[in-house]
């Protein structure tokens, strides 16, 4: 007899629940089988009935968020969003999970997943044409940076708003550190700086 799909998805979201659950309390590389088994409430044949290992949980995770980025993305187009509105959705929806994933106890094959499969979307929405002279290096300038400032962000605890943070990514992208601080009136002169 098969399953329901509805009871099919069901179990298969609750796998996925306790691997963020447990993703966020250590790495992601010694999550045991057991352990989601327990936090989901299922046995480890009910696992196996959806998952081959960890490694195949994991990959169905990071499938379904890279998902979720161009589902925001497109949502954002279809609205002729600004650009700054596509960065605070996206942020909104998925920074704590990009984060458990590049951060220190992440899935290190998920970054470079992000700058093939993400960077396309999110380069549309850059203050960058396509045709400038070495894109490719300010597009994973960009990436750099912004993922650096998400781990940070982490790293303090979240001492700022998620808006707050959102808007800081989105202006520095947008405008440029110095443009960022010369609102405060704390930017050296060009003139010292060099």
């Amino acid at each position: 007899m098969k399953k329901q799909p509805e009871i099919t998805e069901r179990t298969r979201q609750k796998f996925v629940n306790a691997f963020w659950e447990l993703a966020r309390a250590k790495p992601v590389s010694k999550i045991a089988v057991s352990e989601l088994t327990r936090l989901a409430g299922y046995n480890r044949s009910t696992f196996y009935e959806y998952f081959l290992d960890t490694d195949d949980l994991l990959t169905y995770v990071e499938d379904k968020l890279i998902e979720e980025v161009g589902e925001v993305a497109k949502k954002s187009m279809s609205k002729d969003e600004a650009p700054t509105e596509f960065f605070r959705m996206v942020f909104a929806a998925v920074n704590e999970k990009i984060y458990i994933l590049v951060g220190p106890n992440g899935d290190s094959s998920f970054l470079p997943r992000v700058r093939t499969e993400l960077i396309p979307l999110a380069s549309q929405y850059l203050p960058i044409r396509p045709d400038t002279k070495n894109f490719d290096y300010l597009v994973a300038f960009v990436n750099s940076a912004m993922f650096g400032l998400l781990e940070h962000w982490h790293d303090k605890n979240k001492d700022i708003s998620p808006e707050e943070i959102s808007e800081m990514m989105q202006r520095l992208v947008f405008g440029g550190v110095r443009e960022y601080i010369e609102d405060s009136g704390q930017c050296l002169p060009v003139s010292q700086l060099t």
